[in-house]
């Protein structure tokens, strides 16, 4: 499949020559934001982060056209070279998709919510093919989705610190995906992630509860995987504990890396 860039109305084709180029010239690698939305989060990764060639991707392309004329635009008027958006599914993500070294999936909805639950495993396992050994991973999961139930969660009970150590790893396991760490992000964690979908549903609510799971996909060392780590406290905590994030940041606070 051919990759489409979306720069405001036009939906232009990008050759995987183009795409191979571009790539190459930024060390820090490719970040690919999953159902980026409006692609406000994929845009506020490039613009702290110039090393890395950042990609929105989502299945609707008019929602992404504001961020990408912004993106597109020239430097001197705030324009981010290094951001991508593009028009794809997670289901069917074009060839020249590879060697990301990132993924963000930031509150996963429709399909894109069933394949991170395991209800369909081609979602988790194509990712799992167009990112390079040991890519780290961000997931976000809006808990709400679960009270009541939206039809995407099928019979998958809510997910824990805990239960997403029980639960979800053996599915993401069976995908190349290795479950590190479950929190739940606190307010100032949530609003670090500057998506506007979070601030929608914080906006209708008093107290938005959010699940962070995080870890690496394609293990490249047969090495045990770090202790198992869990938060119990609620999104409203006001503690700011460390937590291992994806990238080469290392452990620090969510508000720094994100």
């Amino acid at each position: 499949m051919t990759l489409r860039r979306i720069i405001g109305k036009r939906v232009v084709e990008v050759s995987d020559a183009e795409f191979n180029d571009l790539s190459a010239r930024h060390s820090g690698g490719v970040v690919l934001d999953v159902g980026t939305g409006d692609g406000k989060h994929a845009h506020h990764l490039a613009r702290g982060r110039p090393d890395q060639l950042v990609i929105g991707l989502d299945a609707t392309k008019d929602n992404m056209r504001r961020m990408a004329t912004k993106a597109a635009a020239n430097p001197a008027k705030g324009g981010l070279p290094n951001l991508l958006y593009l028009w794809a599914a997670a289901e069917r993500l074009p060839e020249a998709l590879s060697e990301i070294r990132e993924l963000h999936i930031l509150m996963p909805w429709g399909s894109l919510l069933r394949g991170v639950l395991g209800s369909d495993p081609v979602i988790l396992e194509g990712l799992a093919r167009a990112c390079a050994p040991d890519a780290s991973f961000l997931i976000t999961l809006n808990l709400h989705a679960w009270r009541p139930a939206v039809p995407e969660v099928g019979d998958h009970p809510e997910p824990t610190g805990e239960s997403a150590f029980t639960d979800l790893a053996p599915v993401l396991d069976r995908a190349g995906w290795r479950l590190d760490e479950a929190k739940y992000l606190d307010a100032e964690e949530i609003a670090a992630l500057s998506t506007s979908w979070t601030r929608r549903l914080n906006s209708a609510r008093d107290q938005l509860d959010v699940l962070a799971l995080t870890g690496v996909v394609n293990v490249s060392s047969p090495v045990l995987p770090p202790a198992r780590s869990h938060r119990h406290a609620s999104a409203s905590s006001s503690a700011a504990e460390p937590r291992r994030v994806p990238g080469s940041c290392g452990t620090q606070t969510a508000q720094a890396a994100l």
